[in-house]
């Protein structure tokens, strides 16, 4: 959690603690995602590393003699805040207390969305990490045995869970347990497998039922609802089941069980997709390597793609480079990877090898090949001495000198998302063998997209402020300190100007909270709207703002930054209950090297100017060798705006 909200959460604890006698202290706990409460903040000097557990057990489980007195109150919001109170004393926490300490709780509510947010992206980044771990390890297994037991292990560790199972399918459909890993043990000394996993499956009714049907069906599975599995497992259960599937095909599922009611969510179903795409895979690695020694060639190039896919920085560089592997690997003469846009028919190119250029566009909705394959997830062979191929399709690869195009869908758990081009010169065709491999190839290739793209979106939002649409406080000082590095090394200068809105505190009083937010959001918009492309803009934190300029001397700075200034105090704002209302701003700008050689000094040195714009009479300019007169005029101004 970034430093000043971990503060300001300190702040706001400990004073609920003095104002309720909470003399042991006060603590916050949040929902890290999966059910299990992690502290975030607390007034009780750190001993050891801070609580990730079930709580709610840390206190049924205290000693009836034990000193001291505890409440428990939740935080009024959608993030499963829970503040916990302690008294040395045996002395109970009065009517009085209780109700000081539910208003206390409320003013909780907005740093806990934040912190809420930090820790599920958090939560989100460290199991997305441990998905590329299970990746190159599954990579490295040749056989079905080593494999299921990683499987079960790997996911284990990334998702809570009392049992994990991994069935295969093989000839006929039969299916076969693997591994499995918390089972209760037979009398041979032997985990036990979920006798509706087992061959045939269970027909019975009751909960075995629909597990077993879900299993034949290969579709998704998440109940919370099973009691009684067998004579082993009585009472309730949760279960999650990921089918195994590949090249359009069922290989198998993961099926994973946790005593009690309730205990899987749709992000635990997320990530076991994720894993279950990656096992899929492996588990056709395994089965090439073992039936097909012919493709031992092939299989590097399978490894080596898979390889790029988990050290890609973007999904853009990754496709640039799996288009350049899969021509490579399958002789053709150019390729192109394209991804769908969400919510509409029109694809954009992600890579392209052998037909170099700008990023191309295309609409499905007019070339009915692609549209066909975006539509039920199969191959298309389009080629331009058929007849049957006669259309768009085969007139745009005429006119590039094609005569042959396989299309290929690009999928990950779900319906495509987009597919690659293969083109060749001359007439080709493609055989059974060949076709398994190329479809194995572009299985990895999508999975690989789909991390790349999920693994941006967090560091998307690790970076941005929910609210404002800005960036966030850890981004700022982040880029901050490259940007001083960079200057000092190009002896350049770089201009900081830190923003503080006056006076608006009142409109939150007088709109609410929620009007108040979408003030922000509106006055980030205007920042952004008066400053250059080059230049960042962060919310520093509450209802302050920082644009940060780099290569920008001292006099185009301040040009900037009274554009900025005058936007915001010139801007009239239409609230929910028909008013209107205009808001002033005191800024100060710091200049690197004059001002500060370090992110620390000049975020000092602006907010120092901000507080003598304030003094001056809230509203303008400080900063940059700023004259008196031009300190008044913009205080005149602020004051006119705040008015």
């Amino acid at each position: 959690m970034a430093e000043p909200h971990r503060v300001e959460l300190l702040e706001v604890l400990t004073q609920i603690a003095r104002d309720v006698g909470a003399d042991g202290g006060a603590t916050l706990y949040l929902d890290e995602g999966d059910g299990v409460l992690e502290q975030v903040a607390s007034t009780v000097p750190a001993t050891q590393p801070p609580e990730r557990r079930d709580w709610l057990g840390r206190f049924r489980s205290r000693p009836t003699e034990a000193a001291g007195n505890s409440l428990v109150l939740s935080v009024p919001d959608s993030n499963g805040g829970v503040l916990v109170l302690e008294r040395r004393s045996a002395e109970e926490f009065s009517h009085h207390d209780r109700a000081v300490a539910r208003m206390h709780a409320r003013r909780l509510v907005d740093q806990v969305a934040v912190a809420a947010g930090q820790l599920r992206s958090s939560v989100w980044a460290r199991q997305l990490e441990a998905v590329q771990r299970v990746a190159a390890r599954l990579t490295r297994l040749t056989s079905l045995d080593e494999l299921g037991a990683a499987i079960c292990a790997e996911t284990r560790r990334i998702i809570d869970c009392d049992e994990a199972h991994v069935v295969v399918f093989g000839a006929g459909g039969r299916q076969r347990t693997v591994a499995v890993s918390g089972a209760p043990v037979a009398a041979d000394g032997r985990p036990q497998p979920l006798p509706c996993l087992e061959l045939g499956g269970d027909e019975r009714e009751g909960s075995g039922a629909s597990l077993a049907a879900a299993l034949r069906e290969a579709r998704p599975l998440l109940r919370g609802d099973l009691r009684d599995l067998d004579a082993s497992r009585p009472g309730e259960w949760s279960l999650l089941l990921a089918p195994l599937h590949f090249e359009g095909q069922a290989y198998g599922a993961i099926c994973l069980l946790r005593r009690g009611a309730g205990r899987f969510s749709d992000s635990h179903q997320r990530i076991l997709h994720i894993i279950a795409d990656q096992a899929a895979v492996a588990v056709a690695n395994t089965r090439l390597l073992a039936g097909r020694d012919q493709l031992v060639e092939g299989l590097g190039v399978l490894l080596e793609i898979s390889q790029a896919a988990g050290e890609a920085s973007s999904e853009r560089h990754l496709g640039a480079r799996l288009a350049y592997r899969l021509r490579e690997a399958t002789g053709v003469d150019a390729c192109v990877i394209w991804r769908r846009e969400e919510t509409s028919t029109v694809l954009r190119s992600l890579g392209r090898s052998g037909c170099e250029g700008p990023d191309l566009l295309a609409d499905s909705a007019d070339l009915p090949a692609r549209r066909a394959v975006l539509t039920d997830g199969r191959p298309r062979l389009v080629n331009t001495d058929s007849p049957d191929d006669a259309g768009p399709e085969a007139d745009a690869l005429a006119a590039l000198g094609g005569r042959t195009l396989l299309l290929m869908p690009l999928q990950a758990g779900g319906p495509p998302f987009g597919l690659v081009e293969l083109i060749s010169f001359a007439s080709r065709s493609y055989g059974e063998a060949e076709m398994s491999y190329i479809q194995t190839m572009t299985s990895l290739a999508s999975t690989g997209l789909e991390r790349a793209r999920l693994l941006e979106q967090l560091r998307l939002a690790a970076d941005v402020d929910p609210l404002t649409g800005v960036h966030n406080n850890r981004y700022l000082r982040t880029r901050l300190r490259q940007e001083v590095a960079r200057a000092a090394r190009n002896r350049a200068q770089l201009t900081v100007l830190l923003l503080d809105l006056d006076n608006f505190k009142p409109v939150n009083d007088a709109y609410g909270h929620a009007e108040g937010d979408r003030l922000l959001a509106r006055i980030a918009a205007t920042i952004k709207a008066h400053v250059r492309a080059a230049d960042i803009v962060a919310r520093y934190g509450g209802d302050e703002f920082v644009v940060v300029m780099p290569d920008t001397a001292a006099d185009r700075a301040r040009v900037v930054a009274r554009r900025v200034v005058r936007g915001i105090t010139s801007e009239r704002h239409a609230m929910a209950d028909g008013t209107e209302t205009r808001v002033g701003v005191s800024a100060g700008l710091a200049v690197y090297p004059t001002e500060g050689r370090t992110a620390a000094a000049l975020l000092a040195a602006a907010d120092a100017q901000m507080y003598s714009a304030k003094r001056a009479g809230r509203g303008g300019l400080a900063g940059l060798g700023a004259g008196t007169a031009g300190k008044q005029a913009d205080a005149q101004s602020g004051r006119a705006a705040a008015g």
